[in-house]
């Protein structure tokens, strides 16, 4: 299969070289079972900005932390990625659970990186809103038809999920589907100038239009995806197509055939390492979009219900396989996740003295009464050190997130700071910020220091 990148022509000079920035429940105690929090969502408005970008991090966080850990990893090659993205775009993929389907962290990620080596354009965008979910607000993905619907965390699916763990399947042979780019807080947008759809079956493209008005464009079909060039770069396109009833779409690449870097983002709500396992081919699906680095984000829903060290890490090491066997020349970046809270039910025994009727005794009963508090995830800290110790024993960089954003108690910090969310899960869209700025830094640190 021809990648994607072969056919991305260079239309600028070379960029500037790297640039240098920077407690057990008691006895009366319940904790609530396999309760997934993050299949719920916080939506957060907004594409980053400049306040996202140029946000204060707070003292606690472990500045001193900030490093991948390479564990012998040669991350030279994405180091000749990065400076070469002039002549060829350089593209990272970043999988993850709704921490980076809400595209908060991630974009912040995304416009750092895409500020230093130049803005190749938008990436992968998933129909995740056709499907039922959140998706970020700096893209749209729609149609004025019906289409049926899958999404990863609600099975049994109706066809196959795919890559981005969603899918949609049109409802008649004839379709049209539009994607666009919105405003950012800058006042600029991602035009784009081809887009590739990655899908199952057959598509035949018969007329694209932008604001009402017929763009000229040439389709190149192929097994997995059909990419459609244009003459001239738009904002929004509307594709009208035909098939033969065993279409499934999972996405699109929007390109703005520029020098720079993709940042493309996968996320879903609930995720977790064995969910994506069970697409069985999310290597396969990303392998077009040509990675130099695949960032691995997951390992919170994992803590809420029963952990089992050993049954995770044979999760964990059957998606990086399936991610490395498809995809020889990326490199891979396992993230830890920091700290979270669980809410608690407290049941208690109390006596109630009833109202005393005429002639007799006030009666006393036992009731229960149950109050709901929370208390840390005692989960996260052996999730963390199962991701620490694999990297470690398979060669594979990692992220510390947990020891970053403060380790130990550092929820409560990052609560107090107003950074989480109410429910002590997901980070306030600010936290979000903060993450996404750090993991930009430790990138740019291990970048730079690579194949020295």
């Amino acid at each position: 299969m021809t990648a994607i990148r072969n056919i991305y022509p260079s239309l600028l000079t070379a960029l500037a070289a790297l640039a240098i920035l920077a407690p057990c429940a008691s006895a009366q105690e319940t904790v609530e079972a396999d309760s997934v929090d993050l299949a719920g969502v916080v939506e957060i408005p907004g594409s980053p900005s400049d306040a996202d970008i140029d946000i204060q991090v707070p003292s606690f966080i472990r500045r001193s932390a900030n490093h991948i850990q390479l564990n012998g990893a040669d991350w030279a090659p994405l180091r000749a990625a990065l400076e070469g993205s002039a002549r060829r775009p350089a593209s990272i993929v970043m999988i993850g659970d709704s921490h980076i389907q809400a595209d908060i962290s991630s974009g912040v990620t995304r416009s750092l990186l895409q500020y230093d080596f130049g803005n190749a354009g938008r990436g992968l965008v998933s129909p995740l809103k056709m499907s039922g979910t959140n998706e970020p607000t700096d893209y749209a993905f729609e149609s004025r038809n019906s289409w049926i619907p899958a999404k990863l965390m609600s099975q049994p699916w109706r066809q196959t999920v795919g890559f981005t763990g969603t899918s949609i399947r049109p409802s008649s042979a004839t379709s049209e589907i539009t994607f666009s780019t919105s405003e950012r807080a800058d006042d600029a947008y991602d035009p784009f100038s081809s887009v590739t759809i990655f899908h199952q079956g057959k598509m035949t493209v018969n007329s694209v239009t932008s604001a009402g008005h017929s763009v000229p464009f040439r389709a190149i079909p192929s097994h997995d995806y059909t990419q459609i060039l244009l003459e001239r770069p738009v904002n929004s396109l509307t594709v009208n197509f035909t098939s033969g009833g065993d279409l499934t779409i999972f996405g699109a690449s929007l390109s703005a055939d520029t020098p720079g870097v993709f940042y493309h983002a996968i996320g879903n709500n609930g995720a977790a390492y064995e969910t994506y396992n069970r697409i069985g081919n999310v290597g396969a699906g990303i392998a077009p979009l040509s990675p130099d680095l695949v960032i691995v984000s997951l390992g919170t829903n994992e803590a809420f219900g029963r952990f089992d060290a050993q049954s995770f890490t044979r999760a964990v090491d059957r998606l990086v396989t399936n991610i490395r066997q498809a995809n020889p020349r990326a490199q891979i970046l396992l993230t830890t996740p920091m700290e979270c809270q669980r809410s608690v039910t407290t049941t208690k025994k109390v006596q109630v003295k009833g109202k005393a009727r005429k002639g007799r005794k006030a009666r006393t009963r036992t009731v229960n009464r149950t109050s709901r508090t929370y208390a840390v995830n005692r989960n996260i800290a052996p999730i963390r050190q199962a991701i620490l110790d694999y990297g470690k024993q398979n060669g594979i960089a990692v992220y510390d997130w947990y020891d970053v954003a403060g380790g130990s108690g550092a929820s409560t910090s990052w609560i107090d700071r107003g950074l989480f969310a109410k429910d002590r899960v997901h980070h306030s869209r600010q936290g979000y910020a903060i993450e996404g700025r750090l993991l930009y830094e430790a990138l740019m640190d291990a970048v730079r220091s690579a194949g020295n």
